[in-house]
């Protein structure tokens, strides 16, 4: 049976779409014929053509409907050429990968496919279509949608496919959702775990044009879910049991990956926490270092007892270059209240060694949980200048809260509201001054604290903007247009100027 795999705008432009790479291995082991495009590096060219590839500098601009609708009808020739190519593919069921970044412009194509040939097959999956997430509701919602698929898909696409091609019809299967002929949406909430990663095949990029992305990388995983239960993540909630494939596995992945293509020069490892088995985290350091695989690997990582200075610099030989460190906060308050499994005490420890081993370290920090006063924020604060000689960069994120999060579970609890509650970024506090723009302020006091050296997805258009809408949907207007103002002088991007035009009138006029 044949199948293609869309990966939608917006999403990460240096390496490939490594879930789709995965399942077109995985069908193809299956028997089927399964083919991918990126329609996001396809997007980012073509912008780049124009000097506009700066749409693509804020991704959070991409949950927003309005702004998105913005972009298709200017990009509108982009999507029908893209559709033009589903169609003369004559590829009958069609899948893509849904985030919250492209969710929107993933339905507009849906759409336009659906009105060129109805009988084409749009399965949506990815993270937007979990359970906790949209989930079915996406069949309500969107007509032009067949299927859903709600999370892991390497079991559910080839049954799909197997039924498509027995019966030439859509049949309920485990872990998706569809219609029945009269329209009634039948679900399964039977989701369908790989209990053994190991025995997946190695992803398959043979359809991606490697040089066309930013970076001489490739990304790899090697393991679901986490060994942690966050109070404000929904990872370990959503994937269930932590699993994670043998050190054995991963170096015959990297080793066939290069032998393929022998000018990538690293590997970005795209795991929740790369660490989260140590043993086996030491033996492919082992693997790589007798066997003189001459790359650099990185990735997202916990701080946690294990990580020693002895194993640290066991990876760095090996070729460990980059990490990402989960720290969040450094008071000790929080770090309890959250579920974190470290002290301030070893953090310091396992970020200073890392940094000594000569690896390139960053840290992750959530500004505005719940409760959080002033002097846990200090802590974090007085945490970060202390150690900046051993932090190469901070990453400022304020606090996102999906609905798979153990904070929603208990929202009750922390009086925790949407205003739109599609959008995690959204959440605000009846118990508390804690909203959007309060976190976001909260962002530049600690970006002034630490002397610049942080970073956040947030340009100052962008974080104006956001404050911008959050008053506006609260009804105070006058704050609103004050920021849509501000917004408006900093932003190189003429199509959000535009779009914050129309606000700064809208938010006027309700004045």
């Amino acid at each position: 049976m044949e199948a293609l795999l869309i990966q939608p705008p917006c999403w990460v432009v240096r390496t490939p779409p490594y879930n789709l790479a995965l399942l077109k291995a995985v069908c193809t082991s299956a028997g089927h014929d399964v083919s991918c495009i990126d329609y996001n590096i396809k997007f980012f060219g073509y912008l780049s053509k124009n000097g506009e590839q700066y749409i693509y500098d804020n991704p959070t601009d991409w949950y927003n409907e309005a702004y998105v609708a913005e972009l298709i009808s200017k990009y509108s020739k982009f999507i029908d050429q893209c559709v033009h190519e589903i169609i003369l593919s004559q590829i009958k069921v069609i899948g893509f990968s849904i985030t919250g970044l492209s969710r929107f412009f993933a339905q507009e194509m849906a759409r336009r496919i659906k009105l060129r040939d109805k009988e084409r097959i749009i399965i949506f999956g990815g993270p937007h279509c979990f359970k906790d997430e949209l989930g079915e509701k996406i069949l309500y919602n969107c007509p032009h949608v067949d299927v859903i698929c709600y999370l892991e898909g390497e079991s559910a696409l080839p049954n799909l496919l197997n039924i498509l091609e027995k019966n030439q019809r859509l049949e309920p299967l485990p872990g998706m959702a569809t219609r029945n002929q009269d329209g009634k949406i039948i679900s399964s909430a039977d989701v369908q775990m790989c209990t053994d990663l190991n025995s997946l095949p190695f992803a398959d990029f043979s359809d991606f044009d490697l040089f066309d992305y930013t970076a001489e990388e490739l990304p790899i995983a090697t393991s679901r879910g986490c060994i942690n239960r966050c109070l404000f993540c929904s990872e370990s909630r959503v994937w269930g049991r932590y699993r994670f494939r043998n050190a054995e596995s991963v170096f015959a992945e990297i080793k066939q990956q290069l032998s393929y293509y022998p000018f990538i020069k690293s590997f970005f490892f795209n795991d929740s926490l790369l660490n989260g088995s140590l043993v086996t985290l030491g033996k492919l350091s082992d693997l790589l270092t007798e066997n003189k695989i001459k790359i650099q690997w990185g990735g997202q990582a916990a701080i946690r007892q294990g990580m020693s200075k002895e194993l640290i610099e066991k990876m760095r030989k090996a070729g460990f270059s980059h990490v990402s460190y989960g720290l969040e906060s450094a008071s000790p308050r929080i770090l309890r209240m959250i579920g974190k499994n470290f002290t301030v005490a070893l953090a310091e420890r396992v970020i200073r060694d890392t940094k000594k081993a000569d690896i390139r370290t960053d840290v992750n920090v959530i500004v505005g949980f719940p409760t959080e006063t002033r002097e846990d924020i200090l802590e974090t604060v007085n945490f970060l200048r202390r150690n900046r000689n051993f932090i190469d960069q901070i990453f400022l994120h304020p606090l996102v809260l999906s609905h798979g999060s153990g904070f929603f579970e208990q929202k009750e609890r922390w009086g925790i509201e949407y205003e739109n509650f599609h959008n995690p970024n959204t959440w605000y506090s009846t118990k508390e001054d804690n909203s959007l723009s309060t976190r976001l302020e909260r962002l530049k006091f600690y970006e002034a604290f630490i002397e610049n050296k942080g970073k956040t997805f947030f340009t100052l258009d962008n974080y104006d903007l956001f404050i911008a809408d959050d008053y506006f949907n609260r009804g105070e207007f006058k704050k609103a247009y004050s920021h849509y103002a501000k917004a408006q002088e900093t932003n190189k991007d003429l199509l959000k100027n535009n779009f914050i035009k129309k606000r700064m009138e809208l938010a006027k006029a309700q004045q």
